[in-house]
């Protein structure tokens, strides 16, 4: 007899939603057990909250335990680092796909020295420009 268990739809939370999709959301929220304390929230609020501590600890006189929390902080502050580095391949990926279309078509920038699309330039401005590039390279 089959096991009629795996018919059924899962009634647990699908942890594989966030596959593929670079991760590491800027508003996701993370819980830091640190040295002596649990701080719940963002990356930048945890860095912030465990920079207060360090300067808290520093003007206490414990040099050990504020040197901790720059650690957590700096820890912290490299996640903020790679989330920033992945926005910014992302938008260059979509400034690169925003310059290869136009209207919904893709552009021929390998005669013109404008970056125009050959319908607008037509056959004879483009038929001139290769000459005019063939005159220069000679």
């Amino acid at each position: 007899m089959r096991n009629a268990s795996t018919n059924r739809r899962s009634r647990g939370r699908n942890n594989n939603n966030n596959r593929g999709k670079g991760g590491n959301n800027r508003t996701q929220v993370y819980d830091s057990n640190g040295p002596d304390v649990r701080i719940r929230g963002t990356a930048h609020q945890i860095c912030e909250k465990y920079e207060a501590l360090a300067k808290d600890a520093n003007s206490a006189g414990d040099a050990v335990l504020a040197e901790s929390y720059l650690q957590y902080a700096e820890h912290y502050q490299r996640i903020i680092s790679d989330m920033n580095a992945q926005q910014a391949l992302r938008q260059g990926d979509n400034n690169k796909d925003e310059n290869k279309k136009v209207d919904g078509n893709t552009k021929d920038n390998s005669n013109d020295d404008l970056s125009l699309p050959t319908s607008i330039l037509g056959e004879g401005v483009k038929a001139n420009s290769q000459a005019v590039r063939a005159l220069e390279d000679a």
